[in-house]
């Protein structure tokens, strides 16, 4: 069952991490290593992750949405166990190529970044400055 925050926003499981459909062969292969969220989502903030954190990766197999307080589903019958092994927040300007690696297929630069990150979270390009804030987080697969 998902709860809400005092600001009204969905809470989600901690120690999951959401990854769309598209992604579920890379998970397999454990070829994703590296994840970028807008904002600063450092251990302690809000949907931040802590280094050695033992995360349960899923799949979403139906999209939820924050602003309608719906919560995703998961496909059923996948997982992976992973561990954080770092966060950290950068100014869009300060990233370099080798902060892409391990990321998604389609993001291997500010620009793609930009452009995805617009996309899921809905994020109008200009907003994008060269000061705007992303939380780039690295993880490694266990077993468990």
């Amino acid at each position: 069952m998902q709860t809400y925050n005092a600001k009204g926003k969905l809470h989600l499981n901690p120690n999951e991490m959401a990854f769309r459909k598209v992604y579920k062969e890379l998970l397999e292969q454990e070829k994703i290593t590296t994840i970028f969220r807008p904002g600063k989502r450092v251990c302690g903030d809000y949907r931040g992750y802590c280094p050695d954190q033992k995360v349960i990766v899923r799949v979403i197999d139906k999209v939820g949405a924050d602003w309608a307080m719906l919560p995703p589903k998961f496909l059923r019958g996948f997982s992976k166990n992973i561990v954080i092994k770092k966060v950290e927040t950068k100014r869009l300007k300060d990233l370099v190529d080798l902060d892409f690696h391990g990321s998604t297929p389609e993001i291997y630069d500010r620009q793609s970044l930009m452009y995805n990150l617009g996309i899921i979270y809905n994020i109008p390009q200009k907003e994008f400055t060269d000061d705007f804030l992303v939380t780039k987080t690295t993880f490694w697969y266990h077993k468990k």
